[in-house]
């Protein structure tokens, strides 16, 4: 799969692009709305909970730090759950291509996380900038953070992956996984803190993997240290066995989603 995917880099890249341009086809704007918009979101959460509504965070005096805790973690699950809803369409949305042209299947989710992954760097990049502005201290801990995103989005691309492959047989996939997102987001402690959870939600909040990569961001960005050993090495085998689970999935029924699309 490393090496196809690197064959066929120019063609994601360039299709990853113009998914980019497409998104805001017609506006005025245009392709400025993916900066454009996470930055409202960012300067609106930040007012709302900083000047309106003033929620603190245990520990940090600035008023502005739950605003910056929500943006480190919506931000990036809102990103992350486009990134598998929109992934387990890519089969079907493309179809008149993979009937036409001998490129990979994969190759058509890989452009859709590559386009989302933009999107997820420029936000982030934002939320930064902001932070900084706010009288925020730069920290050397965000440089972790390129590791970090592309670590998250591997793993939403083994989960389109794997999603793309259903979507096909059983294409019902797409509205059950919108239902699901919501679920898994109220799941994982992005508006909230996991410490007023009773023992047994947060036990079972610790084995959620999404967990690993949002608090690994709030760690990062909200509290400027440096996730542990132990929560680096579960990302990593998380992303690694999604995409392995995806990649076997689709290598078993490569003929079959030809054939049915």
């Amino acid at each position: 799969m490393n090496f196809e995917l690197w064959r066929y880099r120019g063609y994601i890249w360039n299709n990853a692009i113009m998914d980019l341009r497409n998104r805001y086809a017609g506006s005025s704007f245009g392709v400025l709305w993916n900066v454009l918009q996470p930055l409202f979101q960012i300067l609106i959460f930040t007012f709302v909970f900083s000047q309106i509504m003033v929620a603190r965070i245990p520990g940090l005096e600035s008023t502005s730090a739950f605003a910056i805790y929500l943006c480190a973690g919506l931000i990036p699950w809102g990103i992350f759950s486009e990134t598998v809803i929109r992934g387990s369409n890519s089969f079907l949305e493309n179809a008149s291509f993979l009937k036409k042209l001998p490129v990979p299947e994969y190759v058509f989710i890989c452009q859709s996380v590559v386009a989302s992954t933009i999107v997820l760097f420029v936000s982030v990049s934002i939320l930064l900038i902001v932070v900084t502005f706010l009288g925020g201290a730069v920290s050397v801990t965000w440089l972790l953070l390129p590791l970090m995103l592309l670590l998250f989005q591997a793993f939403a691309f083994g989960l389109a992956l794997l999603f793309g492959c259903i979507n096909v047989f059983f294409r019902d996939i797409g509205q059950i996984l919108g239902t699901a997102m919501q679920i898994w987001m109220w799941m994982t402690p992005i508006v909230y803190f996991k410490d007023i959870l009773p023992e047994g939600f947060q036990q079972a909040v610790d084995i959620n993997p999404v967990y690993w990569y949002i608090s690994s961001l709030h760690e990062i960005i909200v509290y400027s240290k440096v996730p542990d050993l132990q929560l680096w090495t579960s990302m990593v085998i998380c992303s690694l066995v999604s995409i392995i689970l995806g990649a076997l999935v689709l290598r078993a029924l490569r003929a079959e989603i030809r054939d049915v699309i």
